[in-house]
């Protein structure tokens, strides 16, 4: 019986981990970052995804781009070439000859039907949804003042002891729970079994019912794998016992399939056919035109309309970017930013000083962190989500004496919001606390209220106050091998071939108030994180003496009069603050004053120019009052954060230096000659290419699928500790992003658009990278993005396709049809 209990168990574990293959890890808010919601339907062509949601917007919309010119008919023509190569041909109707792909652009505007490719909506919250979300929340939910029982045995023990005294069960249904066993996979299979389940349906229903509760289900799996305090298993023990109790039995329908009969087709030509030859219509004009349409289904039309929406901006943005030699002056100021879209327009109008040149690098740096500050009690992931943290770094103070009497006093003002925080959380103390606490905090909600600015003001003086010199312990943390080897694999993979006498590296987080979602407004490639103790270490481990001699041995000479410094970018300010100034020597004071004069005025340039776009904003507004939405608690839209993110230019700064690429494009600098094996471009596409994919996904399916795989309007969202928001009083924890990040109103702000990733680098290299690795040619072949490439500038662009490369789509030329 033991072995047969066990061997239940085993197969029960193995049919949840199957069921919740396509259950993306939700990371909580704290350290929120991007990912691609379908990312386990990778594997499969874009297509075929739409049975998890929408993957396109209406057609009306795609109509709307056409009769604006946001879509023209050689843009139909071109996407209907690229998603099906046997229409490249001609064909004969009337008479008159034309492209067969042309044929196919017209139905599409010429259709008028309806169609959609959603999938399932976002499921209606019921009682079942209600009750688990409620259980779950209690369970998950950190530092309650009233913390669940028995929470330290697990969710599946503590709500099997509790649930008989849920008032919102009825006596019956609570009496149905008597003979739940005492562990969560006992308890599954019990619940299925009583409720009828057969052992060949119980992948099916256990996937149906994962995607019943996505924002659960999803934080539970990232949880499962990085704390390890809940599991799926105890979940859907929880889902399916509450069922049973329910008596509300697991659906088995499936989606119907599409058919497309013959008289549909028949119909379809005639009608097109109709409207070409406009009389004297012959049997064998519709017999050619249905062997056309036949070929592009109705189901594809939404498909073909995106890629000629997404082909329309790739075109435009191929054809503005500059073909100016690189300069061979040294430049005096050098600064790195992260390949983050916001950083373009800082880059753009940082450039505009002719003693300034500026690179893009993942904005970690290449320095893979776990960070502490000094007497800090936590840590935070300063890397990549797809790396692991083996090395701690912390803050060294340069006067202990002043970070002694200091942190004793951050303690105490610690103890004392905690004191503060117990007065106004218990259930005997709160109204004392009101009376005793209230003007205070009633003084503190004025100035947030009326003046955001005089309160940041002090705010920033107390912590000028309270600023410590130190420097990050990185030599404790890496070899001098390590630090060599970073460095070394940085400066290749940024095409820094030449350097200034000072080299800025300039981290970015972003500044707000009263912001559940800030770390989305953080830096990615930091895990959600500001990347100031990234470019800390970076910078210390590039002015290292023994490093550079290392570097000098492989072929990398650092002149000796280049300092590194340290820097972050605000994004919601503009402001970039040199860091760690005290380390400067003064030779490069004066450099380093010139850069932040520099610098001022062109943060107000980008300030005035984000306020175009930005809700509430003005560009004839100064820029201390746009400057003021950083601080105002009321502002639901402090920045855009990547809203419009489109593209990824991989390649010489000259590709795009002076173009206005409107903060849409992420921008990584790349030098093929420095990488001559392309270890470093490899890298590259593995890497930052993929975190930017799942960026420009996660606002995709914001955008296209709000319900689903957004989180909903920030307006109506209730904490549940830092794990995730709700909407309203309780149903599923909500995921993705709020709509204030990808919409206005009813009006989106994003322009939903798969990442064209664009290459300047040896056509051979590139597709032997992606031969060799799975993830690209999954994201590729599959066409969940695209990538375009040339090996020099005077080489034309080609756009791979899984069957090899092909001349990309040029802009029409003049004349061509519109």
């Amino acid at each position: 019986m033991r072995l047969e209990r066990n061997t239940v168990s085993l197969l029960l574990r193995v049919a949840v981990a199957s069921a919740a293959h396509d259950i993306v890890p939700a990371w909580p808010l704290d350290s929120f970052i991007a990912v691609n919601p379908l990312a386990g339907s990778e594997s499969l062509p874009f297509e075929s995804a739409q049975s998890l949601g929408a993957l396109t917007r209406h057609r009306t919309d795609y109509v709307a781009d056409r009769k604006r010119g946001r879509i023209l008919l050689t843009d139909l023509e071109a996407a209907v070439r690229l998603r099906i190569p046997e229409l490249t041909g001609t064909v004969t109707i009337g008479g008159s000859t034309l492209p067969a792909a042309r044929l196919a652009a017209l139905e599409l505007e010429q259709d008028q039907s309806h169609a959609t490719a959603a999938g399932p909506r976002a499921p209606t919250l019921s009682r079942l949804d209600e009750i688990t979300s409620r259980w779950v929340a209690a369970y998950l939910a950190p530092d309650s003042p009233w913390p669940m029982p028995h929470k330290d045995r697990g969710l599946y023990p503590a709500w099997r002891t509790l649930i008989g005294h849920d008032p919102s069960l009825a006596p019956g249904e609570r009496r149905r729970l008597r003979g739940l066993p005492e562990d969560p996979d006992a308890g599954l299979a019990w619940a299925l079994e009583q409720l009828g389940v057969e052992a060949d349906d119980v992948q099916r229903v256990l996937a149906r019912e994962l995607h019943q509760l996505p924002g659960w289900a999803s934080h539970i799996k990232w949880r499962a794998e990085k704390v390890g305090d809940i599991d799926l298993t105890s979940f859907l023990a929880v889902r399916f016992g509450t069922r049973h109790a329910l008596q509300i039995p697991p659906s088995l329908d499936s989606t119907p399939h599409e058919h497309n009969p013959a008289a549909e087709l028949r119909g379809r030509a005639e009608l097109l056919a109709g409207h070409l030859v406009v009389e004297n219509v012959t049997p064998a004009d519709t017999s050619t035109v249905s062997r056309v349409l036949a070929a592009h289904p109705t189901r594809d039309h939404l498909f073909t309309w995106q890629l000629a929406y997404e082909l329309n901006y790739r075109r435009r943005l191929l054809s503005s970017l500059s073909t100016e030699p690189a300069p061979t002056e040294r430049p005096q100021i050098q600064v790195v930013m992260c390949i983050d879209p916001r950083s373009e327009g800082a880059r753009r109008h940082l450039e505009t000083a002719s003693t300034i040149e500026t690179f893009g690098f993942a904005g970690f740096f290449g320095v893979p962190i776990r960070f502490v500050r000094h007497s800090g009690k936590g840590a935070i992931n300063s890397l990549p989500a797809l790396l692991t943290p083996r090395h701690t770094v912390t803050e060294a103070p340069h006067d202990h004496a002043t970070a002694t009497r200091r942190v004793a006093a951050a303690r105490r003002r610690d103890a004392v919001h905690a004191a503060l925080h117990a007065g106004e959380s218990g259930t005997a103390t709160s109204f004392a606390f009101a009376e005793t606490a209230g003007w205070f905090y009633g003084l503190t909600s004025v100035l947030r209220t009326f003046a955001p600015g005089l309160l940041a003001r002090i705010r920033e003086a107390q912590l000028a106050d309270n600023a410590l010199e130190s420097s990050v312990t990185v030599a404790d943390a890496f070899t001098l091998e390590e630090r060599a080897v970073l460095a070394e694999a940085s400066l290749r993979m940024m095409g820094m071939a030449r350097f200034g006498q000072l080299v800025v590296l300039a981290g970015h987080g972003s500044d707000s108030r009263n912001n559940l979602y800030q770390s989305a407004l953080d830096c990615g490639a930091c895990g959600g994180n500001p990347g100031a103790a990234n470019a800390r270490a970076a910078a210390l481990i590039f002015n290292d003496a023994g490093v550079r001699e290392l570097l000098d041995a492989r072929g990398i000479r650092i002149p000796n009069d280049t300092v590194f410094v340290a820097a972050e970018h605000n994004t919601v300010t503009d402001a970039i603050t040199l860091l760690d100034t005290h380390s400067l020597p003064a030779s490069h004071r004066a450099l380093a004053d010139d850069f932040i004069r520099q610098q001022i005025p062109a943060a107000d340039r980008l300030v005035r120019e984000r306020a175009r776009d930005l809700p509430g904003a003005s560009p004839r507004h100064s820029a201390t009052r746009l400057r003021r939405r950083a601080h105002d608690w009321a502002e639901v839209y402090p920045e855009l954060g990547l809203a419009g993110n489109a593209a990824m230019i991989i390649g010489p700064r000259e590709l795009t230096r002076g173009v206005d690429l409107s903060r849409r494009v992420f921008l990584h600098s790349y030098l093929p000659e420095l990488d001559p094996d392309g270890t470093g471009l490899e890298t590259i596409l593995t890497a930052p290419v993929v975190v930017a994919q799942w960026i420009n996904h996660q606002y995709y399916f914001s955008s296209i699928n709000p319900d689903l795989h957004g989180a909903g309007t920030k307006t109506v969202h209730n904490a549940i500790g830092t794990i995730g928001v709700i909407t309203g009083q309780g149903g599923d924890l909500r995921r993705g992003l709020p709509w204030q990040s990808v919409g206005v109103g009813t009006a989106l702000l994003h322009e939903p658009l798969r990442l064209a990733v664009i290459v300047q680098a040896p056509l051979d290299t590139i597709g032997q990278i992606i031969s060799r690795n799975q993830v690209l040619r999954d994201l590729f072949d599959n066409e969940w993005i695209t990538i375009t490439a040339r090996g020099r500038t005077t080489d034309p662009w080609m756009q791979y396709t899984r069957y090899g490369w092909h001349t990309a789509p040029l802009p029409p030329a003049e004349g061509a049809q519109q």
